[in-house]
């Protein structure tokens, strides 16, 4: 899922955001919506647990198994 174009998130003190707290808030949460953390764990995480392990392998094995009846 990577992106076609770069995210650039900001915020500031303004009227309703009156305290570096809820400028931080704020920030967090416009990261979450543009999934900017999760983007940056997928990347840059490599240790995988047992059942994520397994899961992949599943996974794998179901599209392998799709392609093969698609070609016969």
């Amino acid at each position: 899922m990577g992106r076609s174009k770069p995210v650039n998130v900001s915020v500031m003190l303004d009227g309703k955001v009156k305290n570096f707290e809820q400028l931080i808030r704020r920030f967090m949460r416009k990261c979450k919506e543009e999934q900017i953390i999760e983007e940056y764990k997928k990347r840059t995480s490599y240790h995988l647990t047992r059942s994520q392990k397994k899961r992949n392998q599943k996974a794998a094995g179901k599209r392998r198994w799709k392609r093969k009846q698609q070609s016969t």
